[in-house]
């Protein structure tokens, strides 16, 4: 049983948020519908039509209602379509809305069976995509291409990162320092992604080390279809000295799907099975130092786009041990960004992390099972 205080502040927590949330999706769709009237003007203005298909400068998109905008295109993943205006900086669109689309140079489209294409791009419509290549024309549903990569495939494409720091230093009648950092690096390519987590925090008061956890987490998937995804290897790291953990690894495999996958919504869940080893960081007279078997694995992460500039994102994974000397473990993480200058975000973050079973100290104190925080900082997105 977790203890009830614990359980309702994570409850309030997550109300908040989710209110902050929708409060924020209301106005953003206010702005944004604003924004829109505002600038259909520059949308429609006396640049005229686009050129000949594959011909001039400037990429061109059409809109459903009829309005075209120059640019050039960015890239397509998961129907979230990235565009940019000279006028408007980049968009981040979504493929459903856009009736056509007209690219003056070479773009390698994947599409659903893993095929690659290189070639000028022609969407008209919304059921055949013509893709120009030096052997003539080449014709797709348009519902099976799921990227669009500038130019040729080159490593750097499938890259992409995001860094958050966070700190606060009190003084006064007490001294207290805290920081956070996150870091995630992904790969993503047509058949395949890659994903390193890590995160830590930091706290004293008085020079009295109150936080000290540190959790990374690698995995692998492969994609088995659409949406099916086989995931292996995924290995967990966890360390956090207050709950008397010096460090956790469970390594492991196992299968997930993308529930939603919509460009400005992504929910995926997955589970399987691994190996847990725990090593604490002191125990008492006649206690094992540390603790080993098998585990179950679950996760969920859920990505939503409130607003152009707002970003919510919820994860979530659990590992419940199948021996007698493991307990059930939690971890949530759950964050608002706010965009507030090209690549820089102000994060907010809340974190839960829960070890079942902690094991007591060579003084006989048992650690909280619970380590609730919320942090502040500045973000990173390349």
């Amino acid at each position: 049983m977790w203890p009830l205080r614990t359980v309702g502040a994570v409850a309030v927590a997550s109300v908040l948020l989710v209110f902050l949330a929708a409060a924020l999706a209301g106005c953003g769709a206010a702005t944004k519908a604003s924004r829109s009237l505002a600038g259909s003007k520059t949308l429609t203005s006396d640049i005229g039509g686009p050129p000949q298909p594959g011909t001039g400068d400037f990429d061109w998109i059409q809109f459903k209602n009829g309005e075209w905008l120059k640019g050039e295109i960015k890239d397509l993943q998961d129907d979230s379509f990235s565009f940019e205006s000279d006028e408007l900086d980049t968009l981040q669109l979504d493929l459903e809305d856009i009736h056509a689309v007209y690219s003056a140079t070479e773009h390698t489209c994947v599409f659903e069976d893993r095929t690659s294409v290189l070639g000028k791009l022609r969407i008209e419509g919304d059921r055949v995509i013509v893709v120009t290549t030096p052997e003539g024309e080449k014709r797709y549903d348009r519902a099976d291409l799921r990227f669009i990569i500038p130019g040729g495939q080159t490593e750097w494409d499938y890259w992409s990162l995001e860094y958050t720091l966070g700190a606060t230093v009190r003084q006064g009648n007490s001294g207290q320092s805290d920081m956070s950092s996150f870091l995630r690096i992904r790969r993503r390519s047509p058949t395949a992604r890659t994903g390193f987590e890590y995160r830590a925090a930091f706290g004293s008061v008085e020079g009295k080390e109150t936080v000290n956890n540190q959790l990374a987490d690698l995995r692998h998937d492969v994609f088995l279809s659409r949406r099916l995804y086989l995931t292996a290897p995924t290995v967990h790291y966890y360390r956090d000295r207050p709950q008397n953990i010096a460090y956790q690894m469970t390594p492991g495999a196992g299968l997930g799907y993308e529930i939603i996958d919509r460009g400005h919504m992504e929910w995926t869940a997955g589970g399987g099975a691994g190996y847990q080893h725990t090593e604490f960081d002191e125990v008492g007279p006649g206690q094992d130092s540390s603790a080993g078997g098998g585990v179950i694995l679950g996760l969920t992460d859920f990505k939503w786009e409130l607003t152009k500039n707002v970003d919510f994102e919820f994860q979530y994974n659990t590992t419940v041990g199948l021996a007698e000397n493991l307990g059930v473990n939690h971890h949530v993480f759950t964050t608002l960004s706010f965009d507030i200058w090209k690549n820089f975000d102000f994060d907010v973050s809340l974190t839960w992390n829960r070890v079942g079973d902690a094991q007591r100290t060579s003084d006989g104190d048992e650690p909280n099972e619970d380590d609730i925080s919320l942090y502040v900082g500045l973000g990173w997105e390349f």
